[in-house]
């Protein structure tokens, strides 16, 4: 949401191009061709994330102090990076969820991009204290937590942070009478808002920040000579089946480029039309059904090729990342197939888990 023999290279790279512009030469769709405007987002669009059980608990039975105790032990140990080992993502994804799942695994990504880069060497956590600040006594409670970070990077001293921070979390049962925690939100303490608070975003406001994302989108595609094709600016705008389909294809237009056989690719006269948009499609944000008219001007070794106008469909899922609207194109309708990627992919859903960039 993502090639051929030798011998038939040149009908390869043409494919290769527009699909990754995003899609096949074959027969681009027409502005003026019915949309599929009878899609109905399928639920559910995402997979429910593996939950940890706490030790020595009883769902008919609460400790919510207790609890909430044990269940931050574990949450900040999945956050520890001892020296010489490894971050262990799959346990912190266990234990959120929901908008604050997108939140805080987008920023635990740079935690295990700076580890594994050796530029962050060790992480700990200190002085741990919970307080419970409210239980509606049957599955959701607040909690403020109190923690020391330490943290040593390569060739610096260890550095100390002490912060609190208030949390909200669901309660849910496990198995026959286990208990298991979540958070599913926090007060960011730079704009004192929970980072769940949504505005109603009407079509109109959809449709304005799209036309944002899908020139952003093309860009991030585009390439001239001293302005080569940057997969890092591409890579964080597309998710899921999506992306596994048009990353690969992206890769062999930078690999055609390096060659010498493409020397440019522009876009120009991008226009947009909504045709669905679910605010509710996940529980960490919403899905768009849109479709993209562009212009592409492609130059190559041999000369400047015709101009390609062609209508595209995607689907495209809203979140809120570091208190601001963040898109990504997820699914992909090809023109060739009349068929979406994620359904060519066998995938069972749409939008990928919360904790996405």
């Amino acid at each position: 949401m993502r090639n051929g023999a030798i011998g038939r290279m040149v009908a390869a790279l043409a494919i290769v191009l527009t699909a990754c512009l995003p899609a096949p030469q074959a027969a681009p769709s027409s502005p003026s061709q019915p949309a599929a405007a009878t899609f109905v987002v399928p639920r559910p669009t995402e997979e429910p994330a593996a939950q940890t059980t706490l030790t020595g608990t009883s769902f008919s039975h609460p400790d919510i102090e207790r609890e909430l105790k044990s269940y931050f032990e574990l949450f900040y140990k999945a956050r520890t990076l001892p020296r010489g080992g490894q971050f262990d993502p799959s346990a912190l994804r266990a234990l959120v969820e929901g908008p604050y799942a997108d939140y805080t695994m987008t920023l635990f990504d740079r935690d295990l991009a700076d580890a594994k880069a050796g530029r962050l060497l060790e992480v700990s956590f200190t002085d741990l204290a919970v307080a419970l600040e409210f239980w509606n006594q049957t599955d959701t409670a607040e909690a403020n937590v109190t923690r020391t970070r330490v943290e040593i990077r390569a060739g610096g001293t260890p550095t100390r942070d002490t912060a609190t921070y208030l949390f909200k979390l669901h309660r849910h049962r496990a198995g026959a009478d286990g208990v298991s925690w979540a958070t599913y939100d926090f007060l960011d303490p730079a704009t004192r808002e929970w980072i769940s608070v949504e505005e109603t975003i009407t079509d109109a406001k959809a449709t304005s920040e799209l036309s944002t994302f899908f020139n952003d989108f093309y860009a991030a595609r585009s390439l001239a000579p001293g302005q080569p094709l940057d997969l890092n600016r591409s890579g964080p705008l597309v998710a899921g089946s999506y992306s596994a389909y048009t990353m690969p294809l992206l890769e062999k237009t930078k690999a055609e480029a390096e060659s010498g056989a493409l020397k440019e690719v522009r876009y120009g006269e991008i226009s947009l039309k909504l045709q669905s948009w679910d605010s509710k499609a996940t529980d960490h944000g919403g899905l768009a059904t849109v479709q993209v008219t562009r212009t592409a001007y492609v130059t190559r070794a041999t000369g400047a090729e015709a101009p390609q106008l062609a209508t595209y469909q995607f689907r495209v899922h809203r979140h809120i990342y570091d208190a601001k609207p963040n898109w990504l194109a997820v699914d992909f309708l090809r023109p060739d197939l009349g068929r979406w990627v994620t359904d060519i992919a066998g995938a069972t859903v749409i939008v990928p888990p919360a904790g996405h960039g």
